[in-house]
């Protein structure tokens, strides 16, 4: 019985050596920040990473690249779209979008962005 408590009050200390030198290297550690004109700063750690959702830690890439698109569909123009972007509001002003209809946005999601 002695070298059982022995051995679990060893691993213990252990496991609490472990413990201890993560949160000082989680703590010592600074992550990464990108900028983006418009939509702020993102950096690659919590909350934008190490989370369940975003286990890898990657900063996201820059609004061109990524190239978002709104292809918008309206009773008026139910079979071609009209695309609109937040970086050119008269596309919105010009396009169909009415704020008193109710709006449904259809996304995809990539694990790379």
């Amino acid at each position: 019985r002695i070298r059982s408590f022995r051995h679990q009050h060893s691993v213990e200390r252990k496991m609490l050596r472990i413990l201890a030198t993560s949160l000082f290297l989680l703590w010592a550690v600074k992550g990464n920040e990108v900028c983006f004109e418009r939509i702020g700063c993102f950096t690659d750690d919590f909350p934008w990473a190490g989370t369940t959702e975003r286990p890898i830690a990657k900063l996201p890439w820059a609004p061109e690249k990524i190239n978002t698109r709104f292809l918008l569909y309206t009773r008026e123009n139910p079979d071609n779209f009209q695309e609109i972007t937040a970086i050119n509001p008269v596309t919105i002003s010009y396009s169909n979008f009415k704020a008193s209809r109710k709006t449904r946005f259809i996304t995809h999601r990539s694990e790379e962005h």
